[in-house]
């Protein structure tokens, strides 16, 4: 517990309010889908043997930084120059061959449905283990600095934070954000900066609960636990057993899959999940996980900043993802999400009979990545950990800016929610 409540990936602050309402005189967004220098791909990535959407799969132009993924329903959405038109993307998911798909064919056509092969592969020049994969995971964090960038870069990334009532989206931000990426061997914290953004809110004069996200660009970039190891792993992963489930493909490569969980002897909150290391380098390439709260009374202290007294708060999950690319033997972070659900119940109402259940989710895609003056961002600038985004965050400055910038497509219920909500948008001239 004592490294979560120092390095805890989420804090955020409920407050009681009676009311919440707003007075602004506001207009509809309306983003060109192209300009005269940049397309804009769409399309849906499937399995080949399930016809069912992979979500997460990486988006990249071939020959270049430019990036984003798929979200929950396998759909995306890549902005790129039109110098690249006779490029082509190159599409990767854990567990099939990558795709390799034409620019062109994609240009004025939306409805585009990738489907990707299952890769079986042959494990010959793999050496397979034992079921413990104890010695594997520490030798991959002992390998981290070889295996990440020694030298400090810059970043573009599309950032969005929402929070959920029930099932009903009460806020929603978007953000394109500049980042400072420090080395991996050094001790110095990653940096990030708004460029632009919006923010649209869905609060009922009925609302008596505003939940605040503190924190989320931040704790975004503290999930890269190849820079920050110790949030999960602690010493050496020394509170963990790790069992190999078996060898899966990403990336036309060979990748171990490494369960964790806490030993049984261990009492505090840790984490559970999935690591995927790549099989030669035993880089971490990708994790996929869950802090142990369910059940934990104590789980909540870990989130929550401040409440009044009568509001009881219980953790019902807390899932996190972070994925990385690589790039000329290095590799570099590439995405996170973080998906959090707390139930609410007033034990001065009703008899604390009745609950309502908030839901923060987190998202944050690298769309560029470069060399060129690279340097940290002045004080006054750079986000905070305490920063409570959706009160930062800027409307637009320029109807055309989005065209420089890839986004991620919204799932569903978050292009309804941006739907209902158009009337509350706005855009600065």
């Amino acid at each position: 517990m004592k490294r979560l409540v120092v390095l805890s990936f989420l804090f955020c602050c409920i407050l009681s309010v009676n009311a919440w309402s707003t007075e602004e005189s506001v207009e509809a967004i309306e983003i060109d889908q192209r300009t005269d220098s940049i397309h804009v791909l769409r399309g849906r990535v499937l399995g080949g043997d399930t016809n069912e959407p992979l979500v997460n799969a990486s988006i990249t132009v071939y020959g270049s930084h430019i990036s984003s993924v798929t979200n929950q329903e396998g759909y995306f959405s890549i902005r790129l120059p039109a110098s690249s038109r006779n490029s082509h993307l190159v599409i990767r998911h854990l567990g099939y061959e990558n795709g390799h798909i034409p620019v062109i064919t994609l240009i004025d056509t939306p409805n585009n449905h990738i489907n990707l092969k299952p890769s079986p592969f042959t494990l010959s020049e793999i050496e397979v283990v034992s079921g413990d994969g104890t010695l594997l995971v520490r030798e991959a964090l002992r390998r981290i600095p070889q295996n990440y960038s020694d030298k400090p870069n810059m970043m573009v990334s599309f950032y969005r934070e929402s929070v959920k009532k029930g099932s009903r989206y009460i806020s929603l931000v978007e953000a394109v954000l500049d980042i400072y990426k420090s080395s991996y061997s050094s001790i110095n914290s990653d940096q990030a900066r708004i460029y632009i953004g919006r923010k649209a809110t869905d609060i009922s004069p009925r609302d008596t609960v505003l939940l605040k996200f503190q924190g989320g660009i931040s704790d975004a970039l503290m999930l890269d636990i190849a820079k920050n190891p110790e949030i999960v792993f602690g010493i050496n992963g020394a509170d963990y057993s790790f069992h190999i489930d078996g060898l899966i493909n990403y990336n036309n490569r060979p990748h171990y899959a490494i369960s964790f969980a806490p030993l049984e002897s261990i009492r505090d909150i840790l984490f559970r999940g999935t690591i995927y290391l790549e099989a030669h380098s035993l880089a971490f390439a990708r994790m996929e996980f869950n802090m142990n709260v369910e059940g934990r009374k104590d789980a909540s202290q870990i989130f929550i900043r401040r409440k009044p007294p009568k509001m009881k708060v219980e953790v019902n999950r807390a899932r996190y993802v972070v994925d990385f690319s690589e790039n000329e033997g290095k590799w570099f972070f590439n995405y996170s999400s973080t998906d959090v659900e707390f139930r609410v119940r007033w034990s001065n109402r009703l008899f604390g009979l009745f609950a309502t259940n908030y839901t923060i989710g987190s998202e944050m895609a690298i769309t560029d990545r470069y060399n060129e003056n690279v340097v940290r961002f002045p004080r006054n600038e750079r986000i905070r950990s305490t920063d409570v985004i959706a009160e930062k965050v800027e409307h637009f400055l320029d109807p055309d800016f989005w065209g420089e910038y890839n986004v991620i497509e919204p799932d569903q219920a978050i292009t309804d929610a941006i739907r209902r909500l158009s009337g509350k948008l706005k855009r600065r001239q």
